[in-house]
This record gives C-alpha cells, sequence and structure tokens, in this order.
C-alpha cells in the first residue's frame, strides 16, 4: 500500500462523490439511507478540500 501513500484519501472520497451520483440518479445501495447521496457529496468535497489545505499548510510550513 506505499504505492498509494498520498492518493488513498482522493480515492476514498472519489467512491464517496460516485456513490452519491450513483444515488441520486435511482441506483439503490441497500447499505445506504434514502438522504444519504447528498450527505455523500458534501462529504467527499469536505473530504477533497481539507485534504488539500491540510496538504498545502504543511508545505508552508
Amino acid at each position: 500500500m506505499d504505492l498509494l501513500a498520498g492518493y488513498k484519501t482522493y480515492i476514498v472520497a472519489a467512491f464517496m462523490l460516485l456513490a452519491g451520483v450513483a444515488q441520486m440518479l435511482g441506483v439503490d445501495f441497500p447499505a445506504l439511507d434514502g438522504g444519504a447521496a447528498g450527505n455523500l457529496m458534501l462529504e467527499a468535497l469536505a473530504i477533497l478540500f481539507l485534504r488539500r489545505g491540510l496538504k498545502s499548510d504543511i508545505g508552508k510550513a
């Protein structure tokens, strides 16, 4: 897993974003609630922006 060391967060966020979009388009996921699509998409975007912000802050230090 050292190959994906810097990209694991982005992969998880991308899967969350895809699941949210698919659920909004009508694909039913048994493990997710019916109203979880919007939450998944917002959380995925928050993860992406938070990761990018932390990465740039660490680079400045």
